[in-house]
């Protein structure tokens, strides 16, 4: 009876593993993109600097639509998008949405505050720690 049981509860696993390699690749694949969609910094020239010059150079970059890492800006709404197609394959915390997407926590967190507001996200506990999730998902 042992074995048959050991048997059974091991093609349960074998074919739970079948079922959810194709999510572990596409995980893979996403994590893959995220990382090269990352600009890599300019370099910059060391000037003298002065309170003025640092606030002038702020304020262009802004108007320009460079941030600071000397890469343009992402289109509005972008990063919402990408929070929530993360979240249409389960649940995340704010440090596995920065694994995926590759954005900095407190980006993630303000956007996640902005679409728990509309509604498109819901917050639950796992592990201890804040998860979130798609509200039409259950």
């Amino acid at each position: 009876m042992d074995a048959d049981l050991l048997t059974r509860i091991r093609g349960e696993i074998e074919t739970r593993l079948i079922e959810l390699r194709p999510i572990v690749e596409e995980y893979e694949s996403l994590v893959t993109e995220a990382s090269s969609v990352r600009a890599p910094a300019r370099p910059t020239a060391r000037r003298g600097r002065t309170r003025a010059g640092a606030r002038g150079r702020r304020a262009a970059d802004s108007r320009n639509g460079d941030g600071p890492s000397g890469g343009t800006r992402a289109p509005r709404g972008a990063a919402q998008q990408a929070i929530v197609a993360a979240l249409e394959h389960g649940s995340h915390t704010v440090a596995e949405l920065g694994v995926v997407t590759g954005m900095r926590g407190p980006s993630i967190r303000e956007n996640l505050r902005r679409l728990l507001a509309a509604g498109s996200v819901a917050r639950g506990k796992r592990e201890g720690k804040a998860a979130y999730r798609l509200a039409s998902h259950r």
